[in-house]
């Protein structure tokens, strides 16, 4: 499976807290390294589909991973039970599940909203049918840049354009306009109306209607979270909305941006182009995050990678870059096997060879110095072998290591990498925008 896949399918499987249930089967046939790396390319991808800053959750944890997943019944897989739960539930078809309709509800949701979605909705069939032959449109708005998928696109584009709201409000110390539970709970009772499947969505309305609570804790985390962003994901450094304005100026003239605008301290005054250009400076603020997490992060990564090339276990192939592939993985996982099954056959000839020398009825027929010398050579090449299986092992745990120990680094280059593209194609709508307001401007009408 692809980097590009395994983001897909864990995307399918987040859940709406921002956490992941991810169904595993054959996790306890693993081996430690295996475990260790695939959990490593979980976390890796954990990190690069975190497009939304609330989109965080709590780190996996290998080992809790690991419990959880032995408690299952060994009889049983973990997808296979969680298939035969679903069974049990519903006994009715589902539905075949067209990824066009939220989409494209979710297009019209993001208009009304003054966002600007990537493409025409009169194009998104084509799209889905055929995203490869719409690569460089779609483009911006990927999860990773090594494949395209047409799904979720504009899904994702309302995420991020609900957070730079948040953002606004955020750097002018306005509140929300209704995060208190009972609207948290009409919001969870119009998710179940839309989503859930019609025998499940009765009881889950019911279970709601009887007693609210049941969402407090759900609620309790989104407003921690909410919190958490308000800290972080901000102009730092702002007592007032004056030093927010000049904040918004100095980042965008850093990347030589100079245009003229105006903000208002309520930004739902604020024409379409003054906020897309406060939106522009948002994802400037994350493409600068990024980087200064790679330049935060790049000395402890060199000083890794140092250590690791002065162990003189690099081939001249494995690169910092190639040794976090999947083809590296396999490459070493294939090479352990080999040693592996090498010590073994040099096993099973040092035991034959120590019965027919030493306690075979017939061993005496064999010279004493025959017998000695066929030992020796047995042992030596016994011992060699164990040698390249320990050094085939302590190999492919020292680059794991160094892999697990640099997820931050890698991550902030990807994620940079791909925000400099979301970046671009934020900075080429500028003219359009503009473009778009003449004619309501000569007609007299605000465009807002």
């Amino acid at each position: 499976m692809s980097d590009a896949e395994l983001a897909h399918f864990m995307k399918k499987h987040r859940l709406p807290s921002g956490d992941y249930d991810l169904p595993v089967d054959g996790w306890d046939k693993l081996s430690r390294d295996d475990r260790s790396r695939l959990a490593g390319r979980l976390e890796a991808q954990k990190g690069s589909l975190s497009l939304s800053p609330v989109a965080c959750s709590r780190p996996l944890d290998l080992d809790d991973l690991d419990a959880r997943l032995r408690r299952v019944s060994p009889n049983e897989s973990y997808s296979t039970r969680r298939q035969t739960e679903t069974k049990t539930q519903s006994r009715s078809p589902t539905p075949p599940y067209d990824p066009t309709e939220v989409e494209t509800e979710t297009y019209h949701k993001l208009v009304e909203t003054g966002g600007r979605p990537l493409y025409p909705i009169d194009l998104i069939y084509d799209i889905h049918r055929q995203p490869d032959n719409y690569a460089e449109l779609l483009r911006p708005w990927q999860e990773s840049l090594d494949q395209v998928w047409a799904e979720d696109i504009f899904q994702r584009q309302l995420q991020r354009w609900q957070d730079f709201r948040k953002w606004q409000n955020d750097n002018r110390d306005r509140k929300d306009e209704d995060d208190s539970f009972p609207a948290y709970v009409e919001r969870e009772k119009s998710m179940v109306q839309r989503y859930f499947l019609r025998r499940s969505r009765a009881k889950r309305l019911a279970e709601i209607e009887a007693d609210p609570s049941c969402l407090q804790s759900d609620w309790e985390d989104e407003q921690w979270e909410r919190e958490r962003q308000r800290r972080c994901c901000r102009e730092h450094g702002c007592r007032e909305f004056r030093d927010y304005v000049d904040a918004v100026k100095r980042r965008l003239a850093s990347h030589d941006f100079t245009q003229s605008f105006d903000l208002d301290e309520d930004p739902k005054k604020q024409d379409r182009l003054t906020t897309w250009i406060e939106y522009l400076n948002y994802e400037y603020w994350w493409l600068d995050k990024h980087t200064s997490d790679i330049e935060r992060l790049e000395p402890d990564h060199e000083k890794l990678w140092q250590e690791l090339a002065e162990r003189k276990i690099l081939k001249s192939h494995e690169t910092k870059e190639f040794v976090r592939t999947d083809a590296s993985g396999m490459e070493r996982e294939r090479e352990k096997d080999q040693a592996m099954k090498a010590f073994q056959r040099a096993e099973s000839e040092a035991k034959r060879v120590y019965v027919l020398t030493q306690e075979d009825p017939k061993r005496l027929r064999i010279p004493k110095t025959k017998r000695i010398s066929m030992m020796k050579d047995v042992t030596e090449k016994l011992l060699a072998a164990k040698r390249r299986w320990e050094q085939a092992r302590n190999q492919s745990f020292l680059i794991v290591q160094f892999v697990r120990a640099t997820f931050g680094y890698a991550g902030a280059k990807r994620q940079a990498a791909r925000q400099r593209i979301l970046v671009q194609w934020v900075l080429d709508q500028v003219p359009l925008v503009e473009a778009e307001m003449k004619p309501a401007k000569s007609n007299g009408v605000k465009p807002g």
